[in-house]
């Protein structure tokens, strides 16, 4: 019942669970102040925010203050100075949080997601903190930002990919988006791994992606390593099937990111 509960929770998002409001707001002012220190950002997250959550929920925590200082950027509640400085030490808190993940164990047979955007992206914050959110779950990852994404070097990482997440923020980058695609669909063609997209210009355009065969298409890094994890679990069902003489369904396994 309380996994259920949370799980939900981290569905609809931190900024509509109450118990979230007080640390949400602190952290954000504290972001744009410069005279706020990243080891007391780092103390933060580790101090104030709710107990006995599941470790991924910092992450989770990370994304909804990204999302709540956009969010006051375009109502001009803050300047684009304030919402540079805060990206910048997000990715700061980002870098120094995934050294804590590294010793994980993996386990067997660890799924490998390949993150990429297309040519041209630069808000890729996102995209960094799903990366660090499979850090935390032991998976592995490859990030291959906008100033990389072709090339020989994009098709070998595609085709290691057991699954590939698109980050894409800006509807200019249609054409970019489209190339990507094409080069994904080129890499690996008799091994074609899921594709899932997210970021603002996905939510926008949901039948252009779905024209594209797009797998499908997430809201938020929860919705979408949840996603990743019945893709993947679909699939090894798959692959297992013919040798047990049974027909394979996916489910969801089981709610990892709840305790």
């Amino acid at each position: 019942m309380t996994a259920g509960k949370l799980a939900a929770r981290y569905e609809l998002g931190l900024e509509h669970d109450r118990d979230y409001d007080g640390p949400l707001a602190r952290f954000c002012d504290m972001l744009v102040d410069r005279d706020v220190s990243l080891p007391a950002l780092r103390d933060f997250l580790r101090t104030d925010l709710p107990p006995e959550r599941p470790d991924v929920h910092r992450i989770l925590f990370l994304e909804t203050a990204a999302r709540l200082l956009g969010q006051k950027w375009v109502e001009d509640d803050c300047s684009f100075i304030d919402v540079t400085i805060a990206t910048a030490r997000l990715q700061e808190i980002i870098r120094g949080m995934s050294g804590e993940f590294r010793d994980i164990q993996l386990r067997p047979a660890t799924p490998h997601v390949l993150l990429v955007c297309p040519a041209g992206e630069q808000h890729t914050l996102m995209l960094h903190l799903l990366a660090l959110l499979f850090d935390a779950l032991g998976w592995t990852h490859r990030l291959v930002d906008g100033r990389a994404a072709s090339g020989p070097p994009l098709e070998r990482a595609i085709e290691e990919a057991d699954i590939i997440c698109i980050g894409w923020s800006s509807e200019h980058l249609r054409g970019a988006f489209t190339d990507l695609v094409e080069t994904i669909r080129r890499a690996a063609p008799d091994r074609q791994a899921p594709i899932v997209a997210g970021g603002f210009a996905a939510l926008d355009c949901v039948d252009f992606l779905v024209s594209l065969g797009i797998d499908c298409i997430c809201d938020s890094i929860y919705s979408a390593s949840r996603i990743c994890e019945c893709f993947y679990e679909f699939r090894k069902a798959s692959q297992q099937a013919p040798g047990h003489g049974r027909t394979a369904a996916g489910t969801a396994g089981n709610d990892w990111l709840v305790p």
